[in-house]
């Protein structure tokens, strides 16, 4: 297990130092869970400021009042970027949606980006982290 990990229903998350969160969702997620995962996005934020969200939604459904919530309690200044894994075309469409809405009601930009795994996700970190801390810089 690892290390300050939180578990609501069938889904989990954990924070991987320096900067990225690992959120897994599998089945259906409730709107009391879509709330805490808001709320473990908000808390993770407020404790280390942005952070890489990688987020495994491959065996996962959220319903409309589920993204509806997620779009406008998010925020985008929370994220340097959401990477989702295994999303099939409609999960792409809705995680390209609710990135728009965050950008419409956040402060900040965030790249949206989709791998077909978390080791990928974990690589694609890897090789951007440099130029997201030099933009934070500026």
């Amino acid at each position: 297990m690892h290390q300050e990990e939180v578990r609501f229903g069938t889904h989990h998350a954990h924070f991987e130092p320096p900067d990225t969160l690992v959120a897994t969702f599998n089945g259906p997620i409730s709107m009391d869970e879509v709330k805490l995962a808001v709320q473990v996005y908000r808390e993770n934020y407020e404790r280390r400021g942005q952070y890489f969200c990688i987020v495994d939604v491959g065996r996962s459904e959220l319903d409309t009042a589920g993204r509806r919530y997620l779009s406008e309690h998010g925020r985008s200044e929370w994220f340097h970027a959401a990477i989702y894994v295994g999303a099939n075309l409609m999960q792409r469409t809705i995680g390209k949606a609710i990135a728009l809405a965050l950008l419409f009601t956040g402060k900040t930009m965030f790249d949206t980006v989709f791998l077909p795994t978390v080791e990928e996700a974990r690589v694609w970190v890897a090789q951007h982290r440099h130029s997201y801390r030099q933009r934070k810089a500026s």
